[in-house]
C-alpha cells in the first residue's frame, strides 16, 4: 500500500491502522499500550498533541508493524518477522 506523504499526519495514522495493518483501535491499544481514546485523538484533525508524545506513538506503531518485542532487562530487540526498511526524503 503506497501512502501519499502530502496528507496530514492524522489521516496517515488512521489509514495505516485501518488499511495497512487492519487493526481496530482496541487491537492497536493492546499492542502499543496507548488507550483507544488516545489513538482516536491521534487520528483527529486539529487535535493538539505534544510532539514528544507523537514521537512515542510513532515508535510504538513502528514496533507493531515490525513485530518487535522489547525486553527492558536484557535491553535487546527480537524481530519476529522479515523487515524491509526504506527512507524517503521529505519535501
Amino acid at each position: 500500500m503506497d501512502m501519499p506523504f502530502d496528507e496530514p499526519e492524522h489521516v496517515l495514522c488512521k489509514r495505516w491502522r485501518v488499511e495497512k495493518m487492519e487493526l481496530t483501535r482496541e487491537q492497536l491499544s493492546t499492542l502499543t499500550g496507548f488507550s483507544a481514546s488516545m489513538i482516536k485523538d491521534y487520528e483527529r484533525p486539529n487535535r493538539v498533541i505534544d510532539e514528544n508524545a507523537r514521537k512515542r506513538y510513532r515508535l510504538a506503531c513502528a514496533a507493531v508493524e515490525m513485530g518487535v518485542e522489547f525486553d527492558w532487562e536484557g535491553a535487546s530487540l527480537l524481530i519476529t518477522q522479515p523487515v524491509h526498511i526504506t527512507t524517503r526524503a521529505r519535501l
